[in-house]
């Protein structure tokens, strides 16, 4: 298991002791002032490392143990398989997402990081693909509690200290999945043997088990995606709504039952791609945010609807799943949590239970649309306004200006009416003729003028 990471308010404590160390191990240097027409020389002791590039290795141990409480919450998380020293999670960044954040130029940040590596902060940056985006490895006694402590200072410079060793490769033993059975709800779940779908993406390799925030460089195996589980209902015993296969065992009933794991798939697999891009499942990992996915985000196909409708459900699905990544794309100190129960029951993010969790997205979505729909009105109000004074103006196009002024009031009349009476009594509102006057106004005008 990976050590403990320090706490934030220890961490900044250990920087900022060790570079209190270094700064007292800096030659003095000689400066000349004058103040007031005289010039005197006096000894000053330099910093260890500049005010800028001071921020930058705050915001950079930010990210480092974040990703490592990440990697934490791996419940199946494999021990190594050597003796070496496990390594911080890398930082996945690039000079122009530092910049942004730290908002000062790019050039500024290539000095801090060159600093950093100088003094021995940063133990080394490896490019991922092309020179733009790299992998930052810290220092492991500024990120986690290690057992090697020296007499004098816990931290060690540069050219003293050993090269971080690799990430340990996964263990090659893989537990059988052909039958497992899980308690849940009273009820015995069976999870069975199918063909496995490959995704074109696949995560894991050199990086799996360090909790890197980004893409992966080299050969990665492809993961799999989990079986649909079959449910057995035991005699007596209450259980989940509606089973996981259809009743019967004809071909429309394994065709449709196919078609839901299909849904299911490529909805659990979007979610990893937007929600966890940087974490890795094992199958039976998969199997469970799956399950999850079936039973808290699909019900488990309970509700009576025809296929289209289903598929119009699972397209709000995935954009409920954009709306939740721009969401912790907005807040980078968010992250989604566990797409399954690990410990309690109901507490997955995909579950129904949770009402913090995916389940929420539900009235994102809803505010979105009809956010969208009151856009659409406005822009087809705008529409018929503009359409109806060209054509009064004789600027309307030809294929326009050959209708009647009523025959183009009738057609955006339609187009209206699909959106409510409301909007409809908007439209009636903004396309009345203003030259002509009603009777209250005729009559109103005739008592002003006696």
């Amino acid at each position: 298991m990976l050590p403990l990471p320090y706490t934030l308010r220890s961490a900044y404590s250990r920087l900022a002791q060790f570079l209190k160390t270094l700064r007292a191990q800096m030659p003095l240097v000689v400066r000349t002032r004058t103040v007031r027409g005289k010039t005197e020389q006096y000894l000053v002791r330099p910093k260890a490392l500049s005010d800028g590039a001071q921020a930058t290795a705050r915001v950079l141990l930010v990210w480092a143990i974040d990703a490592v409480e990440q990697l934490r919450r791996v419940p199946l998380l494999l021990e190594p398989a050597t003796d070496a020293r496990p390594t911080p999670p890398p930082v996945a960044t690039n000079n122009e997402q530092l910049a942004a954040f730290r908002q000062v130029s790019s050039r500024a940040i290539r000095d801090h990081l060159r600093e950093l590596q100088k003094i021995g902060f940063i133990a080394r940056k490896v490019f991922r693909g092309t020179k733009a985006n790299f992998e930052v490895y810290l220092n492991a006694e500024f990120v986690w509690k290690t057992a090697n402590k020296t007499s004098n200072s816990p931290f060690k410079p540069k050219n003293a200290q050993a090269a971080p060793a690799a990430p340990a490769p996964a263990s090659a033993t893989n537990l059988p999945l052909i039958v497992s059975l899980e308690k849940q709800d009273n009820k015995e779940i069976e999870i069975a043997q199918v063909d496995k779908l490959v995704t074109p993406e696949a995560t894991g390799g050199a990086g799996a088990l360090t909790g890197n925030t980004g893409p992966q460089a080299g050969a990665k195996p492809a993961p799999t995606p989990p079986v649909a589980p079959r449910q057995a209902t035991k005699a007596g015993q209450g259980g989940r709504a509606a089973p996981l296969a259809p009743a019967g065992g004809t071909a429309a009933a394994a065709q449709l039952q196919a078609e839901r794991l299909a849904l299911t798939a490529q909805a659990w697999h979007y979610a990893w791609k937007r929600l966890y891009p940087s974490c890795a499942f094992d199958e039976t990992e998969q199997q469970k945010a799956m399950r999850a996915i079936w039973y808290g985000v699909y019900r488990g196909f309970g509700p009576v609807l025809t296929p289209e409708q289903w598929q119009r459900y699972h397209d709000q699905v995935l954009q409920r799943i954009d709306l939740a990544a721009a969401y912790f794309q907005r807040y980078p100190n968010k992250f989604a949590p566990s797409p399954f129960a690990e410990f309690v029951t109901g507490s997955g993010y995909f579950d129904a239970e949770n009402s913090r969790g995916f389940v929420g997205t539900e009235a994102w979505l809803a505010r979105q649309e009809a956010n969208q729909r009151q856009r659409n009105i406005t822009r087809a109000l705008l529409t018929a306004r503009r359409a109806l004074k060209a054509h009064r103006l004789g600027l309307a196009p030809k294929r326009t200006q050959v209708l009647s002024s009523l025959q183009l009031f009738r057609y955006h009349e339609a187009k209206l009416k699909a959106y409510g009476p409301d909007a409809l009594q908007r439209y009636y509102a903004q396309v009345a003729q203003p030259g002509v006057p009603s009777p209250h106004r005729i009559a109103f005008t005739a008592i002003a003028t006696t």
